[in-house]
């Protein structure tokens, strides 16, 4: 293949370098549903972020496993929540309970709805009483007279009167009947169950508030994966879809999958990626793309699994950064006032822990920072991490 012509050459905003949620029962084949507290945060020193394994070449990126497609669960702005049965990190499947709405107040409309069909019904008959003891007047009248003919006009005119007041009441009953089937089907549906496979990976709250489109709970499919990279600007056109592709493990070289490049999102560019997610900084300005790689086999993989992506084979040159204290832009999260950290693990746990920046290189995407060493073991900067998550630095199988 012929050589490719990449200006950034390390590209991965959204793409693992240092760490992934390890999901334990994540692993694709794998089983049961996992909670909070067999959910950990993965790390890497430094060294080995920045080390030999940090090599890169005109044909290779930086890549992260991912779910083919999110599932959103929207909620009601009409009704209380009662209870939410997941929490972030666990993985559910087709009819796991996700969360519930209150009954009671629904269940008290009724008794009421109840309680006005009756009277209504109550009325209904009183009325049809009526009609009968005046058509039984009316049947009465045998005379022709203009008395008689003015008698029998008039209770013509209550009958009907009386007969349209049933035919309002019975279209009120209708309606409440109405109300109360539909409250019937919210209570039956108070509870709202998953519709896929997956991962919650987001549920809104005051803190973690709810998306422009009031998504309360995200679902990452685990179904199926796909490995998912980001390009520049400057070299977007360097890849094709139907592209073949190697996907490389980080860890162990030698381990490897095949996949194809379905999609370059064009669309989706990102620009000053300096929120805590994507790891950027307004000093690098270029626009990045996504791209995504269907793999034939996702066997071994898991998701958040950080990986090379390379285009054909390659001898990958090495990044030298013994010379100081490196890290690449993607892994920098920054907090509400701007100031830059990273996800730090401090006794087992994950901590925030500040730096400052020195020189950026553009090329390689990469500052030379300050408050940190190579020792330091650190998480990629995933928006849903919060201090205190366990972390862990082995993955079983590598």
């Amino acid at each position: 293949m012929k050589k490719r012509i990449v200006i950034f050459l390390i590209v991965a905003a959204i793409v693992a370098g240092g760490a992934f949620a390890v999901l334990k029962s994540g692993l694709i084949g794998g089983g049961s549903t996992s909670s909070d507290s067999s959910s950990e945060i993965y790390v890497m020193s430094l060294s080995e972020i920045m080390g030999e394994n940090s090599s890169y070449s005109s044909d290779v990126f930086m890549g992260i496993v991912e779910g083919q497609e999110s599932t959103s669960v929207t909620k009601s702005s009409e009704r209380e929540l009662d209870q939410v049965f997941v929490s972030e990190g666990d993985t559910v499947s087709v009819g796991t309970p996700l969360f519930s709405y209150k009954s009671d107040s629904l269940e008290a409309e009724n008794v009421q709805y109840n309680f006005s069909i009756e009277s209504e019904n109550i009325n209904i008959n009183e009325t049809n009483r009526q009609i009968e003891k005046l058509t039984n007047d009316l049947s009465k009248i045998k005379g022709q007279t203009d008395e008689d003919k003015e008698k029998k006009e008039d209770l013509a005119n209550q009958i009907e009167g009386l007969k349209h007041d049933i035919a309002i009441a019975q279209n009120s009953i209708a309606q409440t009947q109405a109300k109360i089937e539909e409250n019937n089907k919210k209570i039956n549906n108070a509870t709202v169950s998953s519709t896929v496979d997956g991962i919650i990976t987001k549920i809104a709250d005051d803190t973690n508030p709810y998306t422009s489109d009031g998504t309360f709970i995200t679902i990452l499919a685990s179904k199926e994966m796909r490995v998912k990279g980001q390009i520049n600007e400057q070299n977007v056109w360097s890849i094709n879809v139907d592209e073949p592709v190697t996907i490389r493990s980080r860890v162990e070289k030698d381990k490897t999958w095949s996949g194809t490049i379905t999609k370059i999102d064009t669309e989706s560019k990102q620009e000053n990626n300096n929120d805590n997610y994507m790891g950027g900084s307004s000093e690098d300005s270029s626009t990045k793309y996504p791209f995504y790689v269907t793999l034939d086999s996702s066997d071994g993989l898991m998701m958040g699994q950080h990986l090379y992506i390379e285009l054909g084979q390659t001898g990958a040159p090495e990044m030298d950064f013994s010379d100081g204290t490196y890290l690449y832009d993607y892994y920098i999260a920054y907090d509400e006032d701007g100031n830059p950290f990273v996800w730090a693990d401090k006794k087992g746990k994950l901590v925030k822990q500040s730096i400052e920046l020195g020189d950026y290189h553009e090329e390689q995407m990469v500052y030379s920072v300050s408050g940190i060493d190579n020792d330091t073991k650190i998480a990629y900067p995933m928006e849903d991490l919060s201090e205190g998550m366990r972390t862990v630095s082995t993955v079983e199988g590598e």
